[in-house]
């Protein structure tokens, strides 16, 4: 009997009919430029993916299917492969098809030679990438959001030592300056009492020079106590009481009036704003701190205007004066411990004050004022209830 067996043949001799079927079956999309960069071949899974008729893209070229900017990448590519006569792989490239649904391939072009080795035309086999880099892009996304995370945590964790070690810190100096200001102001006392004596045994009996010596006395006093005062108030900071506070009620407790001296104006502008959750006994001291660097800054002359307005879930109450201003260069310290640009005090009375207002979970900021001044905005939560 002869050989059953079906004969094996080169696929040269395959039928043309043949090759084409066996390049349709294939799964990844598959197509054939002759040197005029037209389609001569496509299969079914490039015709699926471009989402136009195989039909209707033979003889035509990319500039007919593809946005210009896309066409112009594959014709570039097609250059380099038909002027190289080498294999061009492209990692990744984008596709926009028929519906506007954009695909990233990775494309392998080859040249295709006829028995002279000339090259004919170009063989393009595709991977349809898309998913993988949709893959990939999530998983750069999730990264991103856990090294974010991470690192918003590791800050926290930062602030939250600082801190404690701050927090630690102050109430060392709190018992520090409490028995200091014991010590100190025990003396004080006894001068100011012995000046007071003095000043009413000799009124009207010395020179103006003895009178001016013992107003200076007084003075001196005063302010020394006022920084013994300011030491104690900046190391102890205890938790804010909180309530309801009205704006309005707030100034009047301030007493303007006595902190203000003759030579400064007071201008208001406080219309309707909601109450505040504060305590209002550390408020008072803040503005009071910030009401007494402003007459300070201006001499004991000028003008103070104080404004209040809703911004977001703050009230914020604006505290302007006409004094020289901050110097540029003293900005970004002027909420700093003992930085000072007076003759005497110990430059706490603003660094204080911010502390007492960020009890509240409020902050206090400078601005400049225009014309020259100071502004400084206190920023206090509205009630939850109002």
């Amino acid at each position: 009997m002869g050989d059953t067996r079906p004969a094996h043949r080169h696929p040269a001799t395959l039928p043309r009919e043949f090759l084409a079927e066996i390049v349709d079956c294939i799964a990844h999309p598959i197509f054939v430029k002759d040197r005029a960069f037209r389609f001569v071949l496509l299969n079914r899974a490039f015709a699926e993916m471009a989402g136009y008729p195989r039909e209707r893209m033979l003889g035509k070229t990319d500039f007919d299917f593809f946005p210009e900017s896309e066409a112009r990448f594959f014709r570039e590519k097609d250059v380099e492969m038909f002027g190289g006569g080498q294999t061009v792989k492209i990692d990744a490239e984008p596709i926009t098809d028929a519906a506007g649904q954009r695909h990233i391939l990775s494309t392998t072009k080859v040249p295709l030679r006829d028995e002279h080795g000339e090259i004919t035309h170009l063989v393009g086999i595709i991977h349809d990438i898309t998913h993988l880099k949709d893959v990939e892009d999530r998983l750069r996304i999730a990264n991103e959001e856990l090294e974010s995370r991470i690192e918003t945590r590791t800050q926290e964790l930062a602030r939250t030592q600082e801190l404690l070690l701050t927090q630690e810190r102050m109430a060392v100096l709190g018992q520090l300056a409490g028995g200091l200001a014991h010590q100190i102001r025990n003396p004080l006392g006894a001068i100011s009492n012995v000046a007071f004596v003095l000043r009413r045994r000799l009124h009207g009996a010395q020179s103006p020079d003895v009178e001016r010596a013992i107003e200076i006395l007084l003075e001196e006093i005063q302010r020394a106590n006022r920084i013994v005062t300011d030491l104690v108030e900046y190391a102890r900071l205890r938790s804010p009481r909180l309530q309801r506070v009205g704006i309005p009620e707030l100034l009047a407790d301030l007493e303007l009036s006595r902190l203000l001296p003759p030579g400064v104006r007071l201008v208001e502008r406080v219309g309707t704003v909601p109450c505040v959750e504060a305590d209002p006994v550390q408020v008072l001291e803040a503005l009071g701190n910030i009401v007494r660097n402003a007459v300070e800054a201006m001499s004991g002359h000028g003008q103070l205007t104080i404004e209040a307005r809703r911004e977001g879930e703050f009230v914020v109450l604006a505290l302007t004066d006409t004094g020289p201003g901050v110097l540029e260069s003293m900005e970004h310290r002027l909420f700093e411990p003992l930085v000072t640009t007076k003759a005497d005090g110990f430059g706490l009375g603003l660094t204080t004050a911010r502390n007492l207002i960020e009890n509240q979970g409020g902050s206090l900021a400078y601005q400049r004022a225009h014309p020259p001044g100071a502004r400084f905005e206190v920023r206090l939560p509205i009630l939850r209830s109002a």
